[in-house]
């Protein structure tokens, strides 16, 4: 992301609700192409979009987890996913380079019986903006949404089961209204394409496709603030 675009106030951001095949270099080049090919300032995957949950090859996952890194650490673009290694599930953001990384704190089903946990959501910078990251089930915890309070952007990469849904798109306008922040998800096609990105008043878009971009303004979260205020600065 340019500068200029900080200075404009202004992020054109991309969805790809991505559809994972068995191929973990195919999807590696897929989303590699899919990045570099980006007019967007920043780009979200959902969550282990490389390779699945793949238990039943769970030591090569592992391996490819520290082989995607590496190679994605050369793109120079800003976008998130997650990223299976040492078996945790890692949130993986990259701007020219892995910038920040966190493992899923709380485990969903089987991911209980394979991953290790990880650390607990958090704020982190970047670009000057405050940001949080719910990974896929860690979005139905509101502690995290009160510790959210006052970020600029909260990013949500999934594979979020298609029987439940709604429940998915429920919570991310809950969670916008909520923290009066934008919300910018991503599920996996393999479950179900769809993706949001909502504004502080939880309004914006919604992607049932492969890809979905728009723009977004970051002071529009202080105007609703101000506008409706109940208590968040």
């Amino acid at each position: 992301m340019e500068s200029s675009t900080m200075e404009n106030g202004k992020l054109k951001i991309e969805l790809i609700n991505f559809k994972t095949s068995k191929d973990y270099e195919y999807n590696l080049k897929r989303v590699v192409e899919i990045i570099e090919n980006s007019p967007a300032d920043f780009l979200l995957f959902p969550e282990v979009c490389l390779t699945g949950f793949d238990y039943e090859k769970w030591d090569e996952v592992n391996r490819f987890g520290k082989y995607a890194i590496n190679e994605l650490s050369k793109i120079k673009k800003s976008f998130a996913l997650t990223i299976i290694l040492d078996n945790k599930n890692y949130f993986c953001l990259f701007d020219t380079g892995l910038t920040y990384k966190r493992a899923k704190y709380n485990l969903f089903g089987d991911e209980k019986k394979h991953f290790d946990t990880g650390e607990k959501p958090e704020i982190f910078e970047w670009r000057g903006l405050k940001l949080g990251s719910l990974i896929c089930f860690e979005l139905r915890f509101i502690e995290y949404w009160i510790d959210f309070r006052g970020v600029d952007l909260i990013l949500v990469p999934a594979r979020w089961g298609k029987e439940r849904i709604e429940h998915f798109k429920t919570l991310n306008k809950a969670l916008a209204l909520s923290n009066q922040c934008y919300v910018i998800a991503a599920n996996s096609a393999n479950e179900e394409a769809y993706g949001c990105v909502l504004d502080a008043w939880g309004e914006g878009i919604e992607v049932k496709c492969e890809k979905g971009i728009t723009d977004i303004k970051i002071d529009k979260n202080k105007k609703i603030r101000k506008k409706l205020n109940i208590g968040i600065s």
